[in-house]
């Protein structure tokens, strides 16, 4: 690369991804340039109209053979946000063509094709980063009490991430459904495996602060709240039981549970349970409370593509409003935070610490999770 040329990024996946958001956070970098939009020539044609979609509504031009656009020399880094089901093998290609890959989560449908990513960043050397929490200003503090010793030593962890989204209220009562494995499907329009979806964001947040393996994995899942998930054959909540190295336990819950349900985007709490003190810690505590005469916030009418509201571009079609009743204090920084970061390591040469390597335990224990839930059964990693 030459000096002072701006990284060029690659993007993949279109409307209805989270590249949607992943773009605009990628052009806001200053060091970076948006080339192009891509897919593989056998994509579904649904997901390549997506991206040309996206690509038209960013004005830029979309490739329709990735093969060529990885061999362009002015394309450095690929913004992943392919289908899950395609994210191991279209990754590691995308290593392997010598290019920085910044993964949306979960990084991939299973621990076989994180591992064909993991594998291909080896060989290649380049810098690879999940999507995550870690850069918040939450997770950040977290991290600093946890270093600076004031707990004594760390003894048991818990974790919860619920998305404050959907119309709850529609799953059938009394039907309990029975989790299967292994899992073959993440991608659905209207939900999304909620244990993977959301319980990743817990699951890679807790093995970031702790930085231990997780050697037993208990899980069970449910369809508490939406039909959606159910029609599907898909939960909308999960929770895990870890053991970790050195015998410490990690309990993590994930899950969707209405738009109603929070007065913001959602519960999202850590709690450490050290030696000398126990300490919770609350993404939501650092706000301002509205009260005022105007009215309360309404959830949107579900969109036909979208009913769970999961992308912004539907959410832009409803004129979905903002919840008014809580005002974030120090959370305006927490995307751009996230991508800043790994150019930084790109340009510094040095790994990132959520990489493709680190985020493929998540994958491993989540996975675990399902067959876990599914078996009824303690599952042992190796």
């Amino acid at each position: 690369m030459k000096k002072n040329e701006k990284y060029g990024v690659l993007l993949l996946g279109g409307h209805r991804t989270h590249q949607e958001n992943y773009a605009q956070l990628f052009a806001q970098d200053a060091r970076c340039r948006l080339i192009a939009f891509a897919d593989e020539p056998d994509a579904p044609s649904e997901r390549i109209e997506l991206a040309r979609s996206l690509a038209d509504a960013l004005n830029l031009p979309f490739i329709p053979d990735l093969g060529e656009a990885l061999a362009r020399d002015d394309i450095h880094i690929v913004s992943l946000c392919t289908e899950v089901e395609r994210r191991g093998p279209v990754g590691a290609k995308c290593a392997e063509a010598g290019k920085h890959v910044y993964l949306d989560k979960p990084m991939a449908l299973n621990p076989e094709h994180a591992n064909q990513i993991v594998a291909a960043v080896a060989r290649s050397g380049v810098r690879s980063q999940m999507f995550s929490n870690i850069h918040s200003a939450w997770a950040q503090t977290i991290k600093h009490v946890l270093d600076s010793g004031r707990i004594g030593e760390l003894q048991a962890i818990h974790c919860d991430v619920l998305f404050a989204k959907g119309h709850p209220g529609s799953a059938p009562v009394g039907q309990k459904r029975i989790e299967k494995s292994p899992v073959e499907r993440y991608s659905f329009m209207e939900a999304k495996r909620e244990m993977f979806d959301v319980g990743v964001y817990a699951v890679s947040l807790v093995n970031w602060l702790t930085r231990k393996q997780a050697r037993t994995v208990f899980g069970a899942t449910a369809n508490y709240f939406f039909k959606e998930h159910r029609a599907c054959d898909i939960e909308d909540f999960g929770a895990l039981i870890l053991t970790l190295d050195g015998g410490m336990t990690a309990t993590i819950v994930g899950g969707r549970y209405g738009w109603q349900s929070h007065a913001q985007g959602g519960v999202k709490k850590v709690i450490l349970v050290g030696s000398e003190q126990t300490l919770i810690f609350d993404a939501f505590a650092n706000r301002l409370e509205v009260f005022a005469a105007e009215p309360a916030f309404e959830p949107p009418s579900p969109h036909p593509l979208d009913p769970m509201g999961m992308w912004s571009s539907t959410q832009a079609e409803l004129k979905v409003q903002p919840k008014q009743q809580w005002v974030d204090i120090d959370r305006s920084d927490d995307g751009p935070r996230e991508f800043s970061a790994f150019v930084d390591c790109i340009e510094n040469g040095v790994e990132s610490e959520m990489n493709a390597e680190f985020a493929a335990h998540s994958v491993e224990i989540i996975s675990a999770g399902y067959r876990s839930a599914a078996n009824r059964q303690v599952i042992s990693l190796s």
